[in-house]
């Protein structure tokens, strides 16, 4: 596994330049949409993101999941996860691929938990919280384990220690 930092999105819901501007702001060395953008998966806004198919996303050519070998990290909306239940499934297919992280969006509320050993990793939503902070993206650094749920205007809102958890 190399160790690099992981830009992570979710749940834009049509707001456009959003992504970007976090991309320019806070690009990682590996920088994931996990769906809800709204747009084609050719978009513009979609450009700089390995990306999967949200439950409102109409475009099929996005994949369901993805995974990054080099970094471990599974990724994919949630929804066919039950996600909103709990975490149980999702860490399930993420170790299968042999991933140390998952990530999903789907539910709006930014969280970092360990599921069976695998860190379960929900950016929040950039557009619309439905969680204790507002509007979030996040920012996983894989040297230190540690994941910054970053505001709109690019300020920490809240920092995790994975290995803690």
């Amino acid at each position: 596994m190399i160790h690099i930092k992981i830009l992570i999105v979710s749940d834009n819901h049509g707001e456009a330049e959003i992504s970007d501007k976090i991309y320019g702001r806070k690009a990682g060395e590996l920088n994931v949409h996990l769906g809800d953008s709204e747009f084609n998966y050719d978009d513009t806004e979609m450009r700089n993101f390995h990306r999967v198919k949200g439950n409102v996303d109409g475009d099929t050519r996005y994949p369901v999941e993805g995974y990054d070998e080099e970094a471990k990290a599974f990724y994919t909306h949630g929804h066919f996860y039950d996600i909103k239940r709990d975490r149980q499934t999702l860490a399930k297919r993420a170790e299968e691929y042999g991933a140390k992280y998952a990530f999903y969006g789907h539910s709006h509320i930014a969280k970092a938990e360990n599921v069976n050993g695998i860190y379960c990793i929900n950016p929040g939503s950039i557009s619309l919280s439905k969680g204790a902070l507002a509007e979030t993206y996040a920012i996983l650094d894989t040297a230190t384990d540690t994941v910054q749920f970053m505001d709109r205007g690019h300020q920490v809102l809240e920092e995790t220690d994975l290995t803690k958890l």
